[in-house]
């Protein structure tokens, strides 16, 4: 099925930039529909707001908040003047913001987000996303971007971290809509080989081959390194522009209190990430 409906959210923060700058080349190669949606929470300058204060404090204090929210907007128009009129659409929604994007989330066919990173300004923090929870609440695929990356469309080189599982198994089958014949796709085990568990007569390399992928699988060595690092380190070394993976194989609970790999990666990865739960 193609890709008609993508949603990036966006919030002003250069992870939300980078996350807008590759879904409008998204939006051009696959020629969709392209949202942003501003999700904000309410602005924590609003809380400022006392009833003993006189109106013309309270109307100052709102004005240099909504001034924000335009500055926002014009940021996002900027950054997509080549995207036609007729396929971009900007939403604007207080409530929760976790709550707000992963309600958005469901209704599109991948949802962009930029990596978590703590607002510098004072009275940002109402708009702070972590992508990890968006994946783990939407039950849809996102897209998380670093801050810094501006290397134009992903998927070049495509590393699939697979162990297996219901959510690398997830992540994969949603993956396949974003995958071509001509890029090269390498599974990735860590401490096992990708084979392993694959059930008689088929398995994971078989299966993307008859998608016409160019596929290749590799066993990683379990080391000293954490997981993440692990394939961190060689999507550097072999030149990829995009990581597939399952999110939180555990529960959210056990990876917050123990560590895991999901939010390991959400946090610091520094190519484009496809996550889905």
């Amino acid at each position: 099925m193609a890709i008609k409906n993508i949603l990036v959210a966006y919030n002003g923060l250069p992870g939300s930039e980078a996350a807008l700058h590759g879904a409008v080349a998204m939006q051009q190669h696959y020629d969709t529909h392209l949202t942003g949606l501003f999700a904000h929470g309410g602005s924590s300058l609003s809380h400022q707001i006392k009833p003993w204060m006189p109106q013309m404090v309270k109307d100052a204090i709102m004005q240099v908040a909504e001034q924000s929210h335009s500055e926002i907007r014009e940021k996002f128009d900027s950054i997509c003047a080549n995207v036609p009129t007729e396929k971009l659409h900007w939403i604007d929604s207080g409530g929760p913001v976790h709550r707000t994007v992963a309600a958005y989330a469901r209704l599109y066919d991948i949802t962009v987000l930029g990596m978590h990173e703590a607002a510098t300004e004072y009275g940002q923090s109402h708009i702070e996303i972590y992508p990890d929870r968006i994946t783990f609440d939407s039950g849809r695929p996102v897209i998380i971007f670093p801050s810094k990356y501006r290397d134009g469309r992903f998927g070049k080189k495509t590393v699939v971290a697979w162990d297996g599982g219901r959510a690398a198994s997830r992540a994969l089958a949603d993956a396949i809509r974003f995958l071509e014949p001509q890029d090269p796709v390498e599974i990735v085990s860590v401490g096992r080989s990708p084979f392993s568990g694959s059930l008689p007569g088929i398995d994971v390399g078989l299966i993307l081959q008859r998608h016409d992928l160019n596929v290749t699988l590799t066993e990683l060595p379990r080391d000293k390194r954490s997981i993440a690092d692990t394939l961190v380190d060689h999507c550097q070394a072999t030149g990829a522009n995009l990581l597939v993976m399952g999110a939180y194989e555990h529960s959210p609970l056990r990876e917050g209190l123990l560590g895991g790999v999901t939010r390991d990666i959400a946090m610091r990865a520094n190519i484009p990430v496809l996550m889905s739960h």
